[in-house]
């Protein structure tokens, strides 16, 4: 048992330590482990039923699921994960970061601590993680449920064309640059995510790389901006930018086909909810903004591809951000238990 994560005081991480008192509240412990060489970051929930396995996204940590586990711990026995290369779980060498890699390690977890079969829920990449787990070991997984997965958008070269390429173009890039040493300085000057603030992005931008700069040992926190652009900038705090990097080359495909690994769930028959968020649909009609860039993970024919591989049992579209759990928390809580909300 270890402490779980020390809280920031700045005035814009309320949402941070409400929520982190939550999870203390609810029982959850950090903890260690060393599974298949690798050591990996937990935080784990008490036994309050059936395992149920969370893995994040890509540049997150297991904190950005701060919103659903005490109430998840009411029912499963919930083990949150950082990823590798994410939080305080160990950094693998650059060429080990593969969906078939990476998923083999998370296999070497569920032997090691969870020892049942779990339910299985991945966020965007740890959603591709999560996947490649059930196609390769379907034994250990009793249910998956794919949170926002870019299934098809994450590949190169269409990678560059969406919302969610911007940070593994910026890993690449400063990993071939030796000018600025700090990848959270090189990353806050270059985002993209900023201009969805529109002309006050030079400023915060501005102010992020202050911040930064003024205290490079603490996740930046800027106030005036959604919780969830802050629980982002705390996972990009501990990324391995190599792990981005892998996803800009492509590399992180290698040895792994979407479509073969759908079909292998579906043939296992392991059941399956398909979460898809559709914010930018709804609000302006299209997935796409007026430059072409894809401004979610998938579009209405990488779902309508998906479903008709997968067959999953639900598919819920959700008008959300990208982070369902963090932004719709109780849509996730109901996807989870098995309830099929429409939103």
């Amino acid at each position: 048992m270890s402490r779980l994560a020390g809280t920031d005081r700045s005035a814009a991480d309320g949402y941070y330590r409400r929520g982190m008192r939550a999870v203390r509240a609810a029982g959850f412990v950090e903890r260690t482990v060393v599974a298949g060489g690798h050591t990996t970051a937990y935080a784990e929930g008490p036994d309050g039923g059936p395992p149920l396995v969370l893995l994040h996204g890509q540049a997150s940590r297991w904190q950005d699921h701060l919103r659903v586990l005490p109430e998840l711990a009411r029912d499963h026995h919930v083990f949150a994960v950082d990823v590798p290369g994410h939080g305080d779980s160990a950094r693998l060498r650059p060429g080990e970061y593969t969906n078939e890699r990476v998923a083999e390690l998370i296999g070497e977890f569920l032997r090691a601590v969870v020892e049942r079969p779990a339910v299985l829920a991945g966020h965007s990449s740890g959603a591709l993680l999560a996947l490649a787990v059930a196609a390769r070991e379907p034994d250990a997984v009793r249910r998956l449920i794919l949170e926002d997965p870019p299934l098809y958008s994450s590949v190169p070269p269409r990678l560059a064309t969406t919302i969610g390429g911007d940070l593994p173009g910026l890993c690449r890039d400063f990993l071939g640059q030796d000018a600025e040493p700090d990848f959270q300085r090189y990353f806050l000057r270059r985002t993209a995510l900023f201009e969805l603030f529109g002309p006050l992005r030079r400023i915060i931008a501005a102010n992020a790389v202050r911040k930064r700069r003024s205290d490079p040992e603490r996740p930046v926190q800027l106030r005036g901006v959604p919780d969830d652009l802050n629980m982002f900038l705390r996972g990009v705090h501990d990324y391995d930018p190599a792990f981005g990097a892998a996803w800009a080359s492509g590399a992180w495909y290698d040895g792994f086909a979407t479509d073969e690994a759908l079909a292998a769930v579906a043939a296992s028959g392991t059941p399956t909810t398909l979460l898809h968020t559709d914010f930018w649909l709804r609000t302006f009609g299209s997935s796409y903004n007026r430059r072409g860039v894809l401004m979610a993970a998938m579009d209405r024919d990488d779902v309508d591809r998906a479903t008709r591989i997968l067959h999953p049992q639900n598919v819920i579209g959700v008008k959300s951000g990208h982070l369902v759990h963090f932004v719709r928390p109780q849509v996730y809580i109901d996807a989870v238990r098995g309830h099929a909300a429409v939103n």
